[in-house]
């Protein structure tokens, strides 16, 4: 598979085969479901030794889990009691009165999740009088389509005894990821304290600085591997491009179309600890369907009014809003046609804001919690908040750090944003492309949007260099329920086995403004196998063919490398689970032209790098080759495989090749040809070669035949088309095979 072209837009991932890891072309928005639906308020009660909940108030900025007893109360419904680690959780709100603490339901037994979430956090909401802002954030990024954190009000109890109201909020980790985008294999990282994504230089290891004792850009997700190769190169276009190469190069590797809605959420509810305003508190998720980092929001307590900068949110300039180093917004602002898509979220979110829906619905959530809030004696213990307060924290400022009331703050800045933004059409949008080739079909859906509905999109696409073809949408195939934002999908079939299709998406809106993604097109090449790598041959049950250095008989496989080009073996990884790719890591050495790797499955790492840290069974199941981490670990190459024999391996036919048959005689570190000798012996047994041993220069068939000469590795050394004899002055001495068209093969030995 190959993606040919300069092309305005994404770098995809083009999944192959039958692996389905792309159900939706936008974000996906999951049910708040039993743990965080806000209809009511649940109670939650955490059991904790005195003893360790001493030591835990003792060293707040500690990251140890203590163990604790969770339930969870809803109505008359309660789950658990279930065993959690329990540790205090953020940055500087550790040294608050009132904790924000972190619930890990998987540290006791792992692999356990609650919901399916493995972590829960309740965030105390400290500075925030009315207990509100943070969810009044999720809630519009998640208007707009957005991957943000679920969120609800619960009633925190420790030891039975009242801690107050707290805003449980979903943790950002490979479960978020996997349920918003149906990947999780990418690289997550959390940015904070200093995250600007101002270059470093050239190097991936500039990135992994740290900060006040905390990394800056910090992996979540195959931490093991520490690749930071994908991050890197996005600091880098971000730093060294401006104007059009750097809409260009910056749409190979960022959703930049929904990263216009952050922008625009974060200037509209005053959100300053974020990237913005203080290079702090975000994720990037590079995913594995696109190939495109996706940004994505936590900790949202400091904003709508809230400061401690100095700064009047509310009237700050809406085109010249960051305080920092800030290359991927300022660099935004200077291209005309982000700009004005930005206003136009701007627009919506002012419209949003002032609507009666809104505040109606942040009256019901106040309404919930008030009598709790009544009863919280925490509330008051960092900034002498009185209930009073609560009650006006929506219409007015409380002083010092509270500058102005949710709603008041709202008024505001849609006031003097709509007084700034703009009058421009912006251009419509497409994002989320994903493009899925399969044998036979390449799926391609994506989303497409405009402040106007009547807009039109269409799939191009040409086979072989042929004519365009157009195939325009009509209704969508999926509507975000949340979002409102629209989905479409089509499927492009009828091209060879061996092709090149041609494709992209264009959307036009009613006044004729066209968006086209990419600029050019994307090319997929057929076959979608193009290696360099292979897995050419497995045993799946070795009782006696097959020893390793340490004289044990365990199963393995071979990686074959079919370019003509060194190929470094560190670069890739090997696993039986599709979910996790990162099992085996291969070591940091080249595998040459048309070379071999064998490594074994046997689950026993400490005996050396050629060793995995798993094992395959007899019975049947799978083995993937993949790139590494920051390339999303990109599947190179796959089989799945059923019943095997014992001393029976499975490989290709021809190395490299995409015809798998069984052998049996094993070749491992050598080329399958060379099992021909002993396991495909010619039809009819007639097929000889004499002299044999070759020493004058040529030989003769005991028939004509057509085929090519091999040489022990593999290698073709000579094709013979319709002859009896060979000539072989160039061969030099050893051992060769000679195979027929027919699939008759002979072995034969060159002396001098």
């Amino acid at each position: 598979m190959r993606i040919n072209g300069a092309f305005r837009g994404t770098v995809v991932l083009l999944t192959l085969l039958s692996i389905s890891l792309v159900s939706d072309a936008q974000v996906s928005h999951p049910e708040p479901g039993f743990v965080f639906d806000d209809a009511e308020v649940p109670r939650i009660d955490i059991t904790i030794s005195q003893s360790n909940l001493q030591e835990l108030y003792a060293d707040p900025e500690s990251n140890m889990e203590y163990y604790a007893v969770f339930s969870f109360t809803r109505g008359d419904s309660t789950e658990g009691p279930l065993d959690i680690g329990l540790r205090i959780r953020g940055d500087s709100i550790r040294l608050n009165e009132k904790k924000s603490f972190r619930v890990s339901f998987n540290s006791i037994d792992a692999g356990f999740d609650f919901h399916g979430i493995e972590k829960m956090n309740l965030n105390a909401e400290a500075n925030d009088p009315s207990l509100v802002r943070s969810k009044l954030g999720h809630e519009l990024y998640r208007y707009l389509g957005v991957a943000a954190s679920r969120s609800n009000h619960v009633l925190l109890y420790i030891n039975n005894q009242y801690y107050g109201v707290y805003l449980n909020t979903e943790h950002v980790d490979e479960k978020f990821v996997k349920s918003r985008f149906d990947t999780n294999d990418g690289n997550l990282f959390i940015c904070q304290k200093s995250a600007d994504l101002a270059y470093l230089g050239p190097n991936q290891d500039y990135y992994k600085l740290e900060v006040g004792g905390e990394q800056v850009y910090a992996l979540r997700t195959n931490e093991k591997w520490d690749d930071y190769e994908d991050l890197e190169q996005l600091i880098d276009i971000l730093n060294h491009n401006s104007g059009d190469p750097l809409k260009n190069e910056l749409e190979r590797v960022m959703n930049v179309q929904q990263y216009l809605k952050i922008m625009a959420l974060d200037v509209m509810t005053g959100t300053w600890d974020g990237y913005i305003g203080n290079s702090n508190n975000y994720y990037l998720y590079r995913d594995q369907a696109t190939g495109r980092f996706e940004y994505i929001p936590y900790n949202l307590e400091n904003s709508a009014g809230i400061d401690f900068l100095g700064v009047d949110w509310s009237a700050r300039s809406i085109y010249n809003w960051n305080r920092n180093v800030s290359p991927l917004y300022t660099g935004i602002q200077l291209i005309e046609e982000y700009k004005e898509q930005y206003t136009s979220y701007i627009k919506t979110l002012a419209a949003y804001m002032g609507s009666t829906a809104l505040t109606d619905e942040m009256t019901r959530w106040r309404q919930q919690i008030s009598d709790h809030v009544a009863n919280d004696t925490c509330f008051s213990k960092d900034w002498g908040f009185t209930f009073t307060d609560f009650e006006a924290a929506m219409v007015s400022g409380w002083g010092t750090h509270v500058n102005y009331g949710v709603a008041e703050f709202a008024t505001l800045r849609t006031a003097s944003a709509l007084a700034e933004a703009v009058d421009a059409d912006a251009f419509p949008l497409i994002s989320f492309e994903r493009v899925v080739p399969r044998e036979g079909s390449i799926e391609v859906d994506w989303t497409a949007e405009d402040d106007d509905p009547g807009y039109a999109t269409t799939l191009h696409y040409r086979i072989d260099g042929g004519s365009w073809e157009s195939s325009v949408m009509g209704t969508p195939a999926e509507t975000d329920p949340v979002s409102g934002v629209h989905t479409y999908r089509d499927t492009i079939r009828s091209f060879g086995a061996e092709s090149e299709v041609d494709l992209y998406l264009t959307v036009t809106d009613q006044g004729g403004q066209l968006t086209r993604f990419p600029d050019t097109f994307l090319t997929v090449t057929y076959p979608l196998l193009s290696g360099p790598l292979f897995i050419n041959e497995f045993v799946a049950s070795n009782q006696g063919i097959t020893v390793d250095e340490f004289g044990e008989y365990d199963d393995w496989a071979e990686i074959y490398n079919a370019s003509g080009e060194q190929v470094w073996l560190a670069d890739y990884f090997l696993s039986d689970n599709m979910g996790n790719p990162g099992k085996y890591r291969f070591p940091e050495i080249y595998i040459e032209p048309d070379g071999f790797y064998l490594v074994w499955l046997d689950d026993t790492p400490d005996q050396g790098p050629n060793h995995a840290a798993f094992k395959i069974s007899k019975d049947g199941e799978m083995l993937r080759l993949s790139e590494r981490p920051s390339k999303g670990f990109a599947l190179v190459d796959m089989i799945t495989f059923g019943v095997q024999q014992s001393d029976i391996s499975w490989g290709r036919e021809l190395d490299g090749g995409p015809d798998w048959i069984s052998f049996v005689a094993p070749t491992p570190q050598y080329s399958n040809l060379l099992t021909g000798v002993n396991d495909m012996p010619a039809p009819d047994a007639s097929l000889t070669i004499y002299p044999n041993p070759v020493s004058a220069g040529f030989f003769y068939f005991s028939k004509q035949v057509s085929g090519a000469i091999y040489n022990m590795m593999g290698q073709k050394m000579m094709e013979l088309k319709e002859t009896e004899f060979a000539r072989i002055p160039s061969l030099n001495q050893g051992v060769y095979i000679f195979r027929s068209e027919q699939g008759e093969t002979v072995q034969f030995i060159v002396t001098r």
